[in-house]
């Protein structure tokens, strides 16, 4: 029995060694779903040769900020290349799904390798539905336009009588020729935005499906009315500025799973912000 093992060694080393160091796995997963929407983690066996192997082994981490477990998923390339893990949505976060160690099992099963992966994890945002905050009076509406400084086109104007020192191009010739009086096509443009909206932090899932579901309202409110504005989470160094609704997904995946500081994002910020909207799990504007 012994003589036959250390016979079976090499052949099944160099009948699988080829499919071992050609195998590969692929994780994919979708970066922003509803809660309660069903959804899937997809992990791909891949193979750059046709080579065979046993089995494909993954130790797959499933974090969120109040659990982290560790699951082991067996792939067959042969007849399960594809593997699904469903997420789970029933609570709002970011639940990244981190590959800690793929391993390629030989055809006999007698010895394994690690492969690498060029996915080694995958953030998903589980957002609640939009909720809308006690105290809303402070939040502006309305799109409030300023002449743009240095002229040069625009798609909103005004019409002002000319005076000393406005560019020769800028008289709209029609309309002054009827009034008999230079007249000006001004440019307008809006003021540039100094509004924070201020995400607290909150102590268990109900608070933090009630915040978020704020900061959603919020975030759709002050885009419908094209304002602009910036966004930072409790007392993080990272701060971001939502132009769209892609935006505020972006952060909150970014900060809500960056937990090493030196690598916050640092963007350019007004020196001081006209108002602070703050969502909390009780409401409130500062």
């Amino acid at each position: 029995m012994f003589v036959l093992l250390l016979l079976l060694i090499p052949i099944d080393l160099v009948v699988s060694l080829p499919g071992m160091l050609t195998k590969g796995m692929l994780l994919s997963a979708p970066s922003v779903l509803e809660k309660g929407e069903a959804a899937v983690l997809v992990l791909t066996t891949i193979h750059t040769k046709s080579y065979p192997v046993r089995c494909v082994i993954a130790k797959l981490q499933v974090t969120r900020d109040d659990f982290s477990i560790l699951c082991r998923l067996r792939c067959s390339p042969e007849k399960d290349s594809r593997r699904e893990v469903l997420i789970d949505t029933s609570e709002s976060g970011v639940t990244v799904f981190s590959v800690k160690r793929i391993l390629t099992v030989s055809l006999l099963g007698l010895f394994s390798l690690p492969i690498n992966t060029d996915t080694k994890s995958s953030a998903v945002l589980i957002m609640p539905p939009a909720i809308k905050p006690v105290n809303t009076v402070a939040l502006q509406h309305g799109t409030h336009l300023r002449p743009k400084p240095g002229g040069g086109f625009s798609e909103e104007h005004d019409m002002r009588m000319y005076r000393k020192g406005d560019p020769v191009r800028s008289i709209h010739w029609k309309v002054s020729a009827k009034f008999s009086s230079l007249v000006i096509r001004e440019p307008l443009v809006p003021p540039p935005h100094s509004r924070l909206v201020h995400i607290m932090q909150w102590n268990n899932a109900s608070e933090r499906d009630l915040i978020l579901g704020r900061l959603r309202w919020v975030s759709n409110y002050m885009l419908k009315w094209q304002m602009p504005f910036y966004v930072r989470f409790c007392n993080a160094t990272t701060i971001s500025e939502i132009t769209e609704a892609s935006d505020l997904s972006d952060y909150l995946l970014y900060t809500l799973n960056n937990t090493d500081k030196k690598k916050a994002k640092r963007e350019q910020q007004p020196p001081r912000f006209s108002w602070i909207f703050r969502i909390d799990a009780g409401g409130g504007v500062k």
